[in-house]
């Protein structure tokens, strides 16, 4: 009769006397930073002040108690001089880590020994994060690089919402690194619930997360964002030995082309949404507002003939409800927008029967269906 394989051992590990995170090791080896940013992070944090708990969030975005935090880092760097001292050339510490993994004696059958895992299984340990299980750092930044250059090929919409737990370290401190696991769970869970299929869910490092939401216009991912932040305000997290505790989510919005037109311009306009949301108060969702302003103004020929006036063009998705534009005392119609560098196309419709270029534009483009749309030109500074 075949032995029983033996009881899963905790999620640690012992070498040379210590405890070790064997995920933390893991995510570390796998994860993804680059070897480069880890070896920066670990190098400038070295000493006896060093908060092993914080740093292990930073570079891993897990929750580690102090003293396995430390051991796991100190042992890494040992272990990584050891082997360059052996080969007598310099060990990248991503190499050190899996070299240390295997170095671990957890016994056979154990839950982390990957020597029976599928290749399915080894690319899900490679691109998602494993509390959550959604995409890691290093699936985000892949897709999001397609999408981008995906959208500036064919002038596709892209948004981005970047999410952040408020006041996380103080829950963690409160109730434990195990309740602020489960809290990242369980706002990953609701994202997963909210995105649609074509959107990508992913934890961008500690506790915040970020969705890339493909063919969605600023005013569609601020309907997504703010839902989000109701629902995880609305409802209420268990905790078995601490009750109910609700957590609240500040989140911001940024979009191809409106905001930005180069990748890392778009992960820098919605981070700076985001912080303003913190900086507001938290528990918000904030747009990205670039700095050019461009009026756009529609004023009929015949009094009266218009009652409604909406822009619409590429930077909005051609949607006859996200700008609309207001009446002035003089009859025109008139509206102010925030526009990032860049060229755009656009008309105006009217009563929402009737599609028209823009009277006042100096440049048109056929819009493939017999008629033309306007250029607008937004130039920097």
């Amino acid at each position: 009769m075949a032995s029983e394989r033996q009881a899963p051992v905790p999620p640690s590990g012992s070498y040379a006397g210590a405890v070790l995170d064997v995920p933390l090791l893991r995510a570390l080896a796998l994860g993804g930073k680059r070897s480069v940013e880890i070896q920066l992070l670990i190098d400038g944090e070295s000493g006896g002040q060093t908060d092993y708990q914080k740093l292990a969030l930073v570079l891993t975005g897990l929750s580690v108690p102090e003293r396995e935090a430390r051991a796991t880092l100190d042992l890494l760097r040992g272990h990584q001089q050891d082997m360059a001292a052996k080969l007598g050339r310099p060990v990248k510490v991503k190499t050190a880590a899996l070299d240390l993994l295997e170095s671990l004696d957890t016994g056979p059958g154990s839950a982390d020994d990957d020597s029976d895992l599928t290749y399915d299984q080894l690319v899900q340990m490679a691109f998602h994060d494993h509390l959550t299980g959604l995409a890691n750092f290093r699936f985000f930044t892949r897709r999001l690089r397609q999408e981008v250059q995906r959208s500036m090929r064919y002038r596709h919409l892209l948004s981005m919402i970047m999410i952040d737990i408020d006041h996380f370290k103080n829950f963690n401190d409160r109730f434990g690194h195990a309740a602020g696991n489960k809290v990242l769970a369980y706002v990953a869970a609701i994202l997963r619930e909210e995105a649609r299929e074509t959107d990508l869910a992913a934890r961008y490092g500690g506790e915040e997360f970020a969705l890339v939401l493909t063919e969605t216009a600023k005013h569609e991912a601020a309907r997504l964002a703010e839902r989000l932040r109701a629902r995880i305000e609305a409802s209420a997290l268990n905790l078995p030995e601490h009750g109910s505790q609700h957590v609240t989510v500040s989140a911001g919005i940024a979009t191809f082309p409106r905001d930005a037109q180069q990748l890392q311009a778009l992960c820098d306009a919605a981070d700076a949404a985001l912080y303003e949301a913190k900086q507001q108060g938290r528990n918000r969702v904030c747009q990205f507002q670039p700095t050019e302003t461009v009026e756009f103004v529609y004023k009929s020929e015949h009094a009266g003939a218009a009652q409604q006036v909406a822009v619409l063009g590429d930077f909005n998705g051609w949607s006859r409800e996200a700008d609309r534009l207001a009446r002035a005392p003089d009859g025109s119609f008139r509206a102010s927008m925030r526009l990032a560098p860049g060229r755009y196309v656009y008309k105006f419709a009217i009563n929402n029967e009737f599609y028209i270029a823009d009277p006042m534009a100096t440049e048109f483009v056929h819009d493939g269906y017999g008629g033309r749309n306007s250029v607008l030109t937004v130039k920097a500074g």
